[in-house]
Formats: C-alpha cells, structure tokens, sequence
C-alpha cells in the first residue's frame, strides 16, 4: 500500500510540475497575443496543479479527498474544453452548442460527485467524454489546417478514453488512470502553445505583407494620380495654346473670305448703280466662290467639332474589301484621285469604326492625290502589317511634292499648310484622321522629305482585339 501512494504521489508530483509550466507560459502566451484561449488554458492549468497538489497531500499525509478537488477538475475541464473551441474558431452556432453540452455535462457530474450520488469511475467517464469530444473538434481542425500539430493532439486526446475503455474491459479500476489524463493534457496545452505561435507568426506576416501591399498600391495609386495631374496639366496647356492657335486661323481664314465678300459686294453695288452690268457680271462669281470658300471653311469646322462628339461603334472591318470600296467611291467624286495610280496591298482585319475610318482614308488618300497630281506619273501606295501585339499600321505612301520632316508633327494641327495657298484646302482634314485614330487609342505620324514624296503612318487595333464601343473613348 505504501509503495502504491509512492507511485501516486510521484504521478501527483509529475501533474503539478508539468500543469504549472504549462499554465506560466499560456499566460505569457495570454499577455503578448491577448488570445481568449490562452487566457482560459493559463487557468485551467493552474486549477490541474491545484487539483494533482490536493492529490500529493492526500497520498503522502493521509487526508480526506475534499470536495474542492472536484470542483478544480470541473472548472478546469470545462475551461479547457472553451479554450479548445475559440481556438479552433468555429462557427459561432456549432461553438455555442458544444460548449454548453460539455459544461452542463461537468457540472452536473461535478455537483452529484459533492452529493455521493456518482461513483469515481462514472466521473472518470465523463472526463473521457471530455476529451473524446475535444479529439473530434480537433480532427475538425486537422483538416483546416494541416500539418499543424493537430494529429498529434488529436491520439494523445484518444489515450485516456481508450485506456478507460481497456481497463474496464479487462477489470482493472479506472481510477488508477486518473493520473494518465496528465498526458493528453500536457500535450494539448504544448501543442495548442506551438501552434498558436505559429499561426500568429503567419498572421503577423500575413497582415505585414498586406500592409506592404497596400502601401505599395496606395504610392503606385499617387504616381498614377501625379501623373495623371501632370498629363491633364499638360493636356490643358496645350488645348488652351491650341484653342489660341484655333481662333487666329479661324479669325484669318474666315476675316479674309469675309473681308472679300464686303470689298467686291460694294464694288458690285456701286457698278450696279451707275447701271455698269457688265462689271456687276464679273464681280458676282468671285462674291460666290469667297462664299463657297467661307462655307466650305464652316463644314470643316463643323466636321472637326463632330469628330470628338460621334459615338464610336468598333466591329470587325476588313481593310482589303473596305479599302476597295472606298477607293472606288473616291473615284467617282474626286478627280485627283482618279488620275493616280493605286496600289494596295494584302490587307489584314482591324477593329474600327467604319463610318470614322472612312473619313480617315478619304482624308489621306485625298491629300496623296492633290499633292502627287503635279509629277509625270502620280502614284498612290497603301499597305498595312502588324506592328507591336494587337495593333495594325496602315501606311499611304505617295510620289508627290513632300514636305520637310522637321515639321511633320505641324501636319495635324488645325489650319496647318506647309504649301502656302497654292493647293486647296483648309488644313483641316489631317486635324481630323488624327482624332479619328487617337479616339480609338491608335496614333498618326508622317515622314517626308522635299521633293521625295511623303508616308503617312496609323496604328489602329487588331481585329482580334475588338472591344466594347465603351472602351474605346
């Protein structure tokens, strides 16, 4: 008997060392991460040593087994089966539930256990319930997190439940097993410990990579916004320049024809006065063609205005059949270009507007032929091969009078003409194939020299990029 209570107390001995270490780091655990479990495990622990010191008095001096001892292992029973579920973080309703089953099932153990009514054995049973559920809530965890230690909490957590149940089966007292529950315990808590380090850890890193990220995208997000200011700053600047270039060339385009109008109207009034038929017939076709003049100025303009207000409808357009198409129309209606010789070239699919991309090729093809029409043979070349991924460039190409390089990028802007008067035209139609292009996010550019005839180059969208009309401003 007395070798038995060596044996007990030096189990009792073993409970309260491991139990204590274990309540004094799950509340370090509970100081520096302020974890609700860590709290509970700290004194569910410390209530296990109070309980294996209860059992190291009661072995080594004889006393009575006080009903505190019972209330120890249910309060901390209980406690731990809490800190299992909040640290498994289930869902709220499965926690509740759980939770509430374990506790009422301690307590009424607890309370019968003060009143005699229930035998140690049973108590011993409702501990392996105990832990019996903890193993499933932990198999439960195993597969949201694993290879995070649960496995091995989840076979110590079925020791003490398979022991009892191997005990009474061969007829051995389960009461000599109440020392083994140190081992489920001990490993739950060390793991619980470990684990929860670790996902605090991942999370920390987790939250610190977030917050790189989101520092990154947040200064990406003010460049863009810099750039942004800037561009549109810059944009502005040049519209108002461009507005203030507008409205001199409007001013002087229209002032002159205007001007000449007045001049040769009062010209014809004073000829029609003294009864001078004759001089009022030559001066009524030159009041007509500086108002044919003016009006043509006036339909540029208004050409212009609508090119930045038509809604774009992008479809698939075959450049080999529309260019053919509009060639022959332009044939018809423009005698310049009936007196060039075009070529055109195998022709892929681009995604345009067909109305817009019409005004495009009638503006450059045109311009080709009035400024190739003065050379022996006037020729027209329009070709089209792919250049960076998903775009198309269209070149017409011509033998004509050129320009200087130097001032190509002067070509698009409104009322811009490098050959003075001597060719028609108001310097309007290259204006509006450059916001044609850039409306559907392409580009125009030209290269020349004097004499060596001129190219002009657009970047229009591929047919396998077509997009939504919204896409495209």
């Amino acid at each position: 008997m007395g070798a038995s209570n060596d044996i007990a107390a030096a189990y009792a001995q073993v409970g309260v060392l491991a139990f204590s270490l274990l309540a004094l780091l799950h509340s370090v655990v509970w100081r520096a991460l302020r974890v609700r479990w860590g709290l509970m495990l700290a004194v569910a622990f410390t209530l296990g040593a109070l309980n294996y010191g209860f059992d190291f008095a009661i072995t080594t001096h004889g006393y009575t087994p006080h009903p505190l001892g019972s209330l120890t292992v249910t309060v901390g029973f209980a406690l731990m089966t809490l800190a299992v579920i909040d640290y498994l973080e289930l869902p709220a309703r499965a926690a509740k539930a759980v939770a509430i089953a374990v506790v009422l099932a301690l307590v009424v153990v607890a309370v019968l256990r003060s009143l005699g009514g229930v035998p140690r054995v049973a108590s011993q049973g409702v501990i392996a319930s105990v832990l019996a559920t903890q193993a499933v809530l932990t198999a439960w965890a195993m597969r949201r997190e694993p290879r995070s230690g649960h496995g091995l909490v989840f076979v110590a957590l079925l020791t003490y439940p398979v022991s009892l149940i191997w005990a009474v089966a061969n007829g051995v007292d389960p009461v000599r097993l109440r020392y083994l529950v140190v081992v489920p315990a001990s490993v739950l808590g060390a793991t619980m410990l470990t684990t929860g380090l670790l996902r605090a850890q991942r999370r920390a890193n987790a939250e610190a990579q977030q917050r790189e990220q989101a520092e990154q995208a947040l200064q990406q997000l003010n460049d863009t916004l810099e750039h942004q200011v800037a561009q549109r700053t810059e944009d502005l600047r040049e519209m108002v320049a461009g507005l203030e270039s507008f409205n001199r060339s409007v001013s002087h385009d229209l002032r002159g024809p205007l001007g000449g109008i007045a001049g040769v109207s009062r010209l014809a009034g004073e000829a029609l006065s003294r009864g001078d038929l004759a001089t009022v017939a030559r001066l009524l076709p030159v009041v007509t063609a500086q108002a044919e003049s003016s009006s043509q100025l006036v339909a540029a303009l208004l050409a212009l205005a609508r090119v930045g207000e038509v809604e774009l409808e992008p479809q698939v357009v075959d450049l080999q059949a529309f260019i053919e198409d509009t060639l022959a129309q332009l044939r018809l209606t423009d005698a310049a270009v009936g007196a060039v010789q075009i070529e055109v070239g195998p022709m892929p699919e681009v995604s345009a507007d067909p109305a817009l991309l019409r005004q495009v090729l009638v503006n450059l093809v045109g311009n080709a032929a009035k400024y190739s029409a003065a050379v022996d043979t006037p020729r027209i070349e329009i070709t089209a091969q792919a250049s960076e991924p998903g775009w198309v460039t269209l070149q017409v190409s011509d033998n004509g009078v050129g320009f200087d390089d130097a001032q190509a990028a002067r070509l698009f802007e409104p009322f811009q003409r490098l050959h003075g008067v001597q060719y028609q035209g108001h310097g309007v139609g290259l204006s509006i194939v450059r916001r044609i292009v850039e409306r559907h996010g392409g580009r125009v550019w030209a290269q020349s020299a004097p004499g060596q005839g001129a190219r002009f180059f657009v970047s229009l969208p591929a047919a396998a990029s077509v997009r939504p009309a919204g896409a495209l401003h």
